[in-house]
This record gives C-alpha cells, sequence and structure tokens, in this order.
C-alpha cells in the first residue's frame, strides 16, 4: 500500500479551550483503502481532533490537506462537500424523522424536483435496500426516537457512509452493538477499503482494531505519543502509551463476600418486552445480564427501578415488596439506576457537576425552603476525591467532562442517595481502558461493602472479568444462569443466540475469540 498521496493529512493542529490546551501540534496521515486507528484516553485530544477534521471546531494553528491540497473547513457542510463523514460518539439524529429521512437527510430522492417534493417510496426502498445490504435489521419507516441505542448507531453508521465519498470517521462505533452486529459493521468496513475510502477508527475496544486496522495513532493529554503500523507493538504497550503507566489488573479482584438477597424480582412481564422474569441479588454480589439487542435487558432494569410500568409480578428490596413501582419510591427504599445512555437519560449536562452528583438525594441538603450550597459543594468534593473525577471541580459543567468521568458522576449519584442496590446498564460504554479499570474498582468497592450490583453489558469480557452470575435473556425471557467463573463466552453466546441458527452463532462467537 503506498502513502505518498493520502486522502487526508492533518499537520500541527492546535486548540484550546478557554485557555486550555486540547490539541498541541497533533499530525495525521490517513491514506485512500486505509483504516488507522486513533486510541487514547478519554480527554486525551481524540474527538477534538476529529470535530477539527468534520468542521465543527477551527484550529487555532495548523492545516487539513486533502488529496495533497490545502482546505479549510469553517463548517461541517464545508467537510462534507469534500467528502468526509464522521459518526460522532453522542449520536446526531433527528429524533422525530424515521429511518430512511435520517439517513437521507438533505439529500432525499425528489418525486417533482421543482416543487422539492420528496419521493417516499423510493427513500425507504433505497434506505430498505442499503440497511440489507449492510446486514442491519432496521425498517426504515421506523422513527429513530423510538429505537434502542444500538438501533440508533446502526442508523447512524448507514447515514456517514452514504455521505462518504474520501474518507469516513467512527467515534466508538460498536459501543453499544452486538457482537454480531459489530461483525457486520467490521463487513462493512472492508468494503469501504476496496472502494478506496479512508477510515478513521476511535475505539477503546483494541480488540476491535485487530481485525480491520492498519495503522494506529496514540494521543495523549493532547498530544501525539506513537505512530506505526497496527501490530507493531502490543495491546499492553498501546495501553501503556495511553495511559503512560502499567494498568496491570483491568478486572481487579475482589473479596467474596454473600449476604442475604437485596434484591428479588418474581415473575416481572411487560408485553411485548419481557415476561415471567424472575432472580435475585444478594449482598457482595454482582450479577451480570447478558443478551442480543433486542433481548430486554434495558427495559427489564428500567421496569425494576419503576421508569417504565411493568404489567405483572413484583419487585422487593430488602425484603420489602416495592408494590407501584416508581423511581421515587426505589430510590427512598435504597434502589439506583446508571442508564444506558447517559447523555439523554442520565445526567443534566447544562448543569455544574455537584448538582449532577447530589440529584438523586437533594432533600439532605434542604432547610427548610433553602438549598445549602456549601453542603452541596462539601458533599460534591468528597465524592470527587473518591471516584477520582477529573477534573475536580465541582462547578464544572458535567458536560464538558469525558466520558468516563461522566460515567463516575452517575455512580457517585447513586452513592450519595444511600443506596445498596445498584442497577448498572452498559456502565463502561464509551469510556477509555484506565477509565473503565477504575469502575470496576469503584463496582468491587460497592459489593465489599455489601452492596448488591447488577451489571447489564454488551462486552461479554467485561460480564466474565466482574460477574459472580451471568443471568442470559433471549427474546424477553431469561432462558440461562451461568457461574461466570466457569463458564465462557461461547457458552454465553450459544444460550443468547440459540435461536439465530448456526452460522449466525458462529459469526458471533468469533467475532468475541
Amino acid at each position: 500500500m503506498s502513502y505518498e498521496a493520502p486522502a487526508l493529512e492533518m499537520r500541527v493542529i492546535t486548540k484550546s479551550f478557554a485557555g486550555n490546551s486540547v490539541l498541541a501540534g497533533v499530525s495525521l496521515c490517513v491514506a485512500a483503502g486505509e483504516v488507522h486507528a486513533l486510541v487514547g484516553e478519554n480527554g486525551a485530544g481524540k474527538s477534538t481532533l476529529m470535530k477539527v477534521l468534520a468542521g465543527v471546531h477551527q484550529p487555532d494553528a495548523g492545516e487539513i490537506l486533502i488529496e495533497g491540497r490545502p482546505v479549510r473547513f469553517t463548517r461541517p457542510a464545508d467537510a462534507l462537500a469534500h467528502g468526509v463523514a464522521m459518526i460522532y460518539q453522542e449520536l446526531s439524529l433527528a429524533p422525530h424523522l424515521t429511518v430512511a429521512e435520517n439517513i437521507f437527510l438533505g439529500r432525499e430522492p425528489l418525486r417533482f424536483r421543482a416543487l422539492g417534493v420528496v419521493d417516499r417510496r423510493e427513500m425507504n426502498e433505497r434506505a430498505r435496500q442499503l440497511l440489507s445490504d449492510y446486514g442491519f435489521r432496521l425498517d426504515p419507516r421506523a422513527r429513530v426516537g423510538r429505537l434502542s441505542a444500538a438501533d440508533r448507531q446502526l442508523v447512524e453508521i448507514t447515514r456517514a457512509t452514504v455521505e462518504a465519498r474520501r474518507c469516513v470517521v467512527m467515534d466508538e462505533p460498536t459501543s453499544s452493538l452486538t457482537a454480531h452486529e459489530a461483525e457486520e459493521l467490521f463487513r462493512l468496513i472492508r468494503d469501504l477499503k476496496r472502494r478506496g475510502l479512508a477510515v478513521i477508527y476511535i475505539s477503546h475496544r483494541l480488540e476491535d482494531l485487530d481485525a480491520i486496522a492498519d495503522r494506529i495513532t496514540i494521543l495523549r493529554d493532547g498530544r501525539e505519543v506513537y505512530e506505526g503500523a497496527w501490530g507493531e507493538i502490543s495491546h499492553g504497550e498501546i495501553i501503556r502509551h495511553m495511559a503512560g503507566r502499567e494498568l496491570k489488573e483491568i478486572f481487579p479482584p475482589r473479596a467474596a463476600f454473600k449476604g442475604e438477597a437485596l434484591l428479588r424480582v418474581e415473575n416481572l412481564t411487560r408485553a411485548g418486552k419481557f415476561e415471567d422474569i424472575t432472580f435475585d441479588v444478594r449482598a457482595g454480589e454482582v450479577v451480570g445480564l447478558a443478551g442480543l439487542a433486542g433481548a430486554g435487558r434495558t427495559e427489564l432494569v428500567e421496569a425494576v427501578f419503576g421508569a417504565q410500568p411493568a404489567e405483572g409480578g413484583e419487585v422487593y428490596l430488602n425484603g420489602a415488596r416495592l408494590g407501584a413501582p416508581s423511581p421515587g419510591r426505589a430510590v427512598r427504599l435504597g434502589l439506583g439506576l446508571l442508564t444506558e445512555d447517559r447523555k439523554r437519560t442520565g445526567l443534566c449536562l447544562n448543569q455544574a457537576l455537584s448538582k449532577n452528583l447530589t440529584l438523586a438525594n437533594v432533600r439532605v441538603l434542604v432547610k427548610g425552603w433553602r438549598l445549602r450550597r456549601g453542603r452541596e459543594r462539601t458533599a460534591a468534593r468528597d465524592y470527587i476525591e473518591r471516584l477520582h473525577i477529573r477534573p475536580p471541580d465541582p462547578e464544572k459543567t458535567v458536560g464538558r467532562l469525558s466520558g468516563g468521568n461522566q460515567q463516575k458522576v452517575l455512580l457517585g449519584r447513586w452513592l450519595f442517595a444511600d443506596s445498596r442496590v445498584f442497577l448498572l446498564d452498559e456502565p463502561t460504554r464509551g469510556v477509555d481502558v484506565a477509565a473503565r479499570a477504575e469502575i470496576y474498582r469503584a463496582v468491587n468497592k460497592l459489593a465489599e461493602g455489601g452492596a448488591a450490583v447488577v451489571m447489564v453489558s454488551s462486552d461479554l469480557p467485561e460480564l466474565l472479568g466482574m460477574a459472580d452470575r451471568i443471568l442470559i435473556m433471549r427474546r424477553g425471557r431469561l432462558v440461562a444462569e451461568l457461574d461466570a467463573k466457569r463458564t465462557t463466552q461461547e457458552e454465553v453466546l450459544r444460550h443468547a443466540a440459540l435461536e439465530e441458527g448456526e452460522g449466525a452463532e458462529k459469526v458471533m462467537v468469533d467475532s468475541y475469540v
């Protein structure tokens, strides 16, 4: 492969926000038909660098070249006009539009061009064909706002590949995908390579990169610390470059302890989502919840918390029947839910870190009718220190924190609320290796302190490394319970995908091992 005439080049890009340097002279060169991995911890500058390329931010210094010619992008439309499309980690879809309308937004096929009448039949048919070619099982007429996080990710991927002519940037594209969906994405990426497109792929999942990457650039603290061919250095060396230190224990050991059942779910049912679910979780125990997209995992934990209605069954907390579940009652009885989509359903993005941390238990900060701000800041500083949240500023707007630090804020919220049962839905989604290790240590500390933890995850190594037991859902039913220390990824997937057929099952297993 020749790299003499790169599809795009970013030279010595510098960017600061409010006097804080985010990028300090970063360069990146990507050839046509190449997958270039861009890795680094949360806050290393990866997404900012790509937003400069996409025209969202303008650099303070440096230049961008497309096929050797200098260009200047002052808005995203400029980047798209030059064939550069980006799949953002935080999705940018229009929730009130359909899948097809989002894919072809701004490029809708017209029936009467002079009148601007959209040919919806053709648009839906073209979208259906694209989704079928990519192996994505989506209805082009479905409203995006009603889709799961994983399905919204597939729509974003499809839209970007339609827009891209020279380069497509993928920022954590598999963060909410199942193994099967990820394998379909890798197949699509190989096809993009054959078509001569440059692909910049940002991911914290190094096993993903083994399947597709040609070269790698590593950022740390806004600087380029390594660039080379993929495979020249080991995963351990990549992590050391990312973190500037060794991370010997990604899944830290946990002292074995099992107390009384703090959470018991009996015959919980919600039509069309899940049926007849029964399980319990004991003090000191981490129970994993596995399954393919659409299995009903998120809907189940939301119903346990009371965020979505259940039509039958009972939930017991600390031996007390929850009754008609509601989030307020669940929180008062010691139940906390860390939601799958932290930005959409978890955080108040425009509020301070301190307000987000104390939100679920704000009543203890109120005297009379007045919020005691000093006590709020003191409480926030305590959890900032305990969870190593960075930067350690209680007044920092939470929307400006990295993904890993946002997850720690949500975990801190439920600690401040004195929760004893934690429902963690994809707790490390979009989080780098070092921050993941910190979250795992925090989860272990919860269990060692007598809490009960349910961990929903699409990352099977995570479940095998963290859970004591793994419950497996398939099509809304609980189909298996496995000892996490004695099972394998293949066995989990066999139960999760039993009805998908042997061929589909083998693809999903191969994508993990």
